[in-house]
Formats: structure tokens, C-alpha cells, sequence
């Protein structure tokens, strides 16, 4: 035994000695960057590893880590990585939008969500690719948590921009036709529906109305009961024919009567007719059924004021802004109404918030 172990050992030694490891984080660093750029990436994980693990506070470690995963499609360590680098400096845009990305792959949604939007708010300038793969995310996670108009307000500007892809126009029809769902989750059995909902809703994005009242009416013909196409069909009607769309509107009511963005959009209608009193039940029905939409309340605070009833139009419209503090057509709805009750100083104030927040939506935005 003991001779077999010395020519084992013997053997061991004549291959040579192993190439000696870097002991210093600067010897690991800069061999870590170096296998980086030769685009030994295994080596470049191995090295970065090391440095983190000598210096946990090493943010450009955690960075290349986050981003080597991402692009190999090693999410779940991708996550991790970025996670940790996202604690350490906080100001990077394209950080939180390559978390949310790893955070979607590995079906952490609610974070996912979070971070894109994050990401979208800082702003990724400069990186169109990652720009879009961010955009388009937060829009199929704003569907499936039922943030139906801002999902269709994100995929509308790819109608805009002519980036109308297959992937695009089917997440416009799930979010059109108010489905919490992702596209893998879509039945067989509607995927047509979905598709052919898309392309007419990218048709009223790329401004092709003619292109979008055919889809529309060609859709209607064969699903005249499907919820939510009559009012997807009357909201487009509105800016053409107000009167063809309040009664396509109807129609979407008669199918679903607790269809709260049916009873929203009838009522904004009155409203801007300059018949409150006609916008009134429809916005009251909006604001019962969802009680946490800060355009219901406005809608129903508005018609109040307007018809007399200035302490409950006050009240919704507070309600409005406790749920949307950052809307300024409810601070300048707010201030018309203070200032109708002689509340001048509650007026004055709610004005100037209408005016910062004005302000700042006219910045211009370097997405």
C-alpha cells in the first residue's frame, strides 16, 4: 500500500506545480477583468467570485457577475448578483432593469414589476435594446397585476415607434381584452382572438383608424358577446363619433354590467359634454365597483362640483388624491372646487402642486 501511494505521489509531481493563485484582490481583479475581456467567462466567474469574497462591498464584482449571468441566461444567479450590486449603488438605471429581467425569468413577479419600473423611471438612455426588453416586460407584468391602461399606454408607443412585433401585438391584445395573464399562459383556444385584438389596437396606436374600425367591426361579427370589445370598439368610436361610441359603450354594459372602464368612459363623455348630471350615476357605479381608481373618484368629484354638490365633489376629489397624489388633473380639479367653496388658501396650494407636477411631466423624458 505504502509503495502504490508513493508512485501516486510521485505521478502528482512530475506533472508539474499548479500555476499559483492569485492571492491579492488586485491581482484578482485585474485577472478577472482580463478573462473578462478574452471572453473566458467561466474563468471570469471564478476570479470575480474570489474578489467578492474578499471585498463584499466590490460593486463592479457584483456588476460583471449580474451581467455575465444575464446574458448566459443564468438568471437565478444573475438575480442574486445584481441584487447585491443594486445595495451598493442604487443610481444605475440599466442594474434595476437587468434585475427585473432576471427577477421575470425566475418568476419573482411582484419584484420583477417593482424594478422595471424603477428602471423605467430612471431612465435608460442610450440603451435602446435594453430600453425595449425593459418596456416590454413592464408591460406584460403590469396585465397580469391588472394595470390593464398603463400596460396598453407602454405597447401603444411601440405602435408609435412602428416596432409592432408579433411578441408586441399579442401582449396588446391580452392587455386590450383585460386579461391578467403572460402570453404562455394564453389558451389555444383564444390566441387567434388575442392576435386579432392586437393588430386592431396597434392599428389605433400607428393613428390607421380605417385600418382599426375594419379589425374592429370584422371582430365584433364573429364575437359580438366577447367582453370587452365593445368597449374597446366604443373608446375608439369617441374621438370620431362620440354618439356611435356611447352606444357601443351600452352594448359592452349590456354584456357586462359591472364593466367599470365602460362606466368610466360613458361618464368622462357626459362630462365633457358638460352634462353632469348625466355622468353622474355612471361615475358613482365606476367608483363602487372599483374603489381604488383615482380617475373613478376624479370623474365622480367632478360631476358632483359641477352639479352643485360641492362638499361630496370635494370629498371624492380628495379621495382621488389620496390614492394618486401625483395626478395633477385632480390637484387643478381640487383647486376649482376650493375655490368654488371659498376655500381660497386650499385652492392656492392645491394649484401650485397642480403647477410643480405639471412641470415636471413637461420635462423631457431621456427614454
Amino acid at each position: 500500500m505504502i509503495a502504490v501511494l508513493a508512485l501516486l505521489l510521485l505521478a502528482q509531481t512530475q506533472k508539474g506545480p499548479a500555476p499559483a493563485a492569485p492571492r491579492s484582490f488586485a491581482q484578482i481583479s485585474k485577472q478577472a477583468d482580463q478573462a473578462r475581456e478574452q471572453e473566458h467567462l467561466e474563468d471570469a466567474i471564478r476570479l470575480y467570485r474570489a474578489g467578492v469574497r474578499l471585498r463584499p462591498d466590490w460593486a463592479e464584482g457584483w456588476w460583471y457577475l449580474g451581467t455575465i449571468f444575464y446574458d448566459e441566461d443564468r438568471y437565478a444567479e444573475g438575480q442574486t448578483a445584481l441584487r447585491r450590486f443594486t445595495a451598493l449603488d442604487s443610481k444605475v438605471a440599466q442594474a434595476w432593469a437587468l434585475l427585473g429581467l432576471c427577477e421575470f425569468e425566475t418568476k419573482a413577479y411582484d419584484e420583477a414589476l417593482a424594478h422595471l419600473k424603477r428602471a423605467r423611471t430612471m431612465g435608460l438612455g442610450g440603451r435602446a435594446q435594453l430600453d425595449t426588453v425593459t418596456q416590454y416586460h413592464a408591460a406584460l407584468l403590469l396585465t397580469r397585476s391588472e394595470q390593464y391602461e398603463e400596460a396598453l399606454q407602454i405597447l401603444l408607443g411601440f405602435a408609435v415607434r412602428g416596432e409592432e412585433t408579433a411578441a408586441v401585438v399579442e401582449a396588446a391584445g391580452i392587455a386590450a381584452l383585460r386579461r391578467p395573464l403572460l402570453p404562455n399562459d394564453v389558451p389555444g383556444t383564444d390566441r387567434e382572438l388575442v392576435l386579432q385584438v392586437g393588430h386592431a389596437v396597434m392599428d389605433t396606436g400607428a393613428r390607421r383608424p380605417r385600418d382599426a374600425a375594419e379589425k374592429f367591426e370584422s371582430l365584433l361579427a364573429v364575437y359580438p358577446k366577447t367582453p370587452n370589445l365593445h368597449y374597446l370598439y366604443g373608446s375608439f368610436l369617441l374621438l370620431s363619433d362620440p354618439d356611435a361610441g356611447l352606444r357601443e359603450l351600452n352594448k359592452e354594459l349590456e354584456i357586462s354590467p359591472r364593466s367599470a372602464p365602460a362606466l368610466l368612459q360613458i361618464a368622462l363623455e357626459y362630462l365633457k359634454r358638460g352634462d353632469a348630471a348625466a355622468a353622474i350615476p355612471y361615475a358613482r357605479r365606476a367608483a363602487d365597483i372599483e374603489k381604488q381608481s383615482f380617475v373613478a373618484h376624479n370623474a365622480l368629484g367632478r360631476a358632483l362640483v359641477d352639479s352643485g354638490d360641492l362638499e361630496n365633489g370635494i370629498r371624492e376629489l380628495e379621495r382621488s388624491k389620496e390614492l394618486a397624489p401625483g395626478s395633477p388633473q385632480t390637484r387643478v380639479a381640487l383647486a376649482s372646487a376650493y375655490a368654488k367653496a371659498g376655500r381660497h388658501e386650499d385652492a392656492a396650494r392645491e394649484r401650485a402642486e397642480f403647477l410643480k407636477l405639471k412641470k415636471l411631466g413637461d420635462k423631457p423624458s431621456d427614454q
